[in-house]
């Protein structure tokens, strides 16, 4: 993996050696082109390591005048910003980058909105680290624990996609401490998550982005669109389209055997299992709360939802454990969310209730 955060992570494995024998606070870029030791450490941890695949959390500090971000959030220009990681208690890596707000329906409804980072394109000490290009991280969406508890859900609807098919988005959990250069803010620490861009995704299954508007879902992978369809039920998730493109993104595969693309969901802050305060469901749907889960898959071959129904029952286990083994969600959230995965699963598992929830609900 090419990219910058990748690299973050090589740091904190013991591969990288002893370092306490430096003197405090030594740049990274110094260190490397200086001790042979050092860069044959880094090389060899490199060729094996990818961030979306480890479940260590990374520790960086943003600083940047985010009162100047946060006035001009609805502005999309980037503003300068330092990022640092402490590689130990020896080894700082620190790199000048500019960042920016993103996000449409977020930047309204949220006062802090989520950000895309941006690599400056420039010739690195370390070869290997190839500068990228417009990371996206999702960060709270407001000061305080409830709209921490809300991000940790989000990502989990992720963690869940990943369980079902790798045709997903890999995140990846990091504390971020906000340091603010205008002085408004005090210094604060909280998680945010960083997701795989459409480009890495379309590498790994060896294909590329697939852009195209007003497609049908009949005309998508039938097992990949069983798999959105129950998901989204799953997690109860309703802001989204294919037609549309809203919240999804699609690729298509390299091999020409394989003609229908792949569509890959996204967004999940309306969902159900998250349950922000702000999210409301589409009055069309005539539900009152996106708690509701509504089915809004298109009709189908009954065997290809039968067979996405059996892959969910298989991995229920595994679903359960992302959240039986957080540790971060608080008792209340933790329990709400077990019993709307066990409201699901009662569907899933009883052919009366699949039929009249799923296999006649389709559109």
């Amino acid at each position: 993996m090419k990219h910058l955060v990748c690299i973050l992570l090589l740091f904190v494995f013991e591969i990288i050696g002893n370092v306490s024998i430096y003197a405090q606070h030594l740049d990274f870029d110094s260190l490397y082109q200086h001790d042979k030791t050092y860069q044959q450490a880094i090389n060899s941890a490199y060729k094996s390591l990818d961030i979306f695949e480890q479940e260590e959390i990374i520790k960086i500090s943003i600083e940047s005048d985010f009162k100047n971000l946060v006035k001009h959030k609805f502005k999309d220009e980037y503003q300068p910003a330092i990022l640092r990681y402490t590689v130990s208690d020896t080894v700082i890596l620190r790199r000048d980058i500019t960042i920016k707000p993103r996000g449409n329906m977020r930047r309204s409804t949220c006062y802090f909105p989520p950000l895309k980072l941006n690599f400056p394109q420039k010739e690195a000490v370390v070869k290997q680290i190839e500068e990228f290009d417009k990371m996206k991280m999702v960060v709270n969406c407001r000061r305080g624990e409830t709209s921490q508890q809300y991000l940790l859900s989000e990502y989990y609807a992720y963690k869940i996609l990943n369980i079902i098919t790798d045709v997903s988005f890999r995140v990846s959990l990091i504390e971020v401490t906000y340091i603010d250069t205008a002085e408004k803010y005090k210094s604060g620490t909280s998680y945010a998550y960083i997701i795989e861009t459409i480009d890495q995704l379309a590498k790994r299954k060896n294909a590329i982005p697939f852009e195209v508007k007003n497609i049908s879902d009949k005309y998508i992978n039938p097992e990949c669109l069983a798999n959105i369809y129950l998901f989204q039920y799953l997690i109860g998730n309703t802001d989204w389209s294919i037609p549309a493109g809203h919240n999804i993104n699609m690729i298509k595969s390299s091999d020409p055997l394989q003609t229908k693309p792949l569509a890959i969901p996204y967004d999940f802050d309306y969902a159900g299992i998250v349950n922000t305060d702000y999210s409301v469901p589409d009055e069309r749907l005539g539900i009152e709360s996106v708690r509701e889960r509504v089915y809004r898959g298109v009709c189908m071959d009954e065997d290809v939802i039968k067979q996405g129904v059996a892959n969910f029952i298989k991995s229920k286990e595994e679903i359960y454990n992302i959240y039986n083994n957080s540790g971060l969600l608080d008792k209340k959230v933790l329990s709400g969310t077990i019993q709307y995965l066990d409201d699901f699963y009662q569907i899933m598992e009883s052919e009366s209730a699949l039929r009249r929830n799923i296999l006649q609900n389709c559109r």
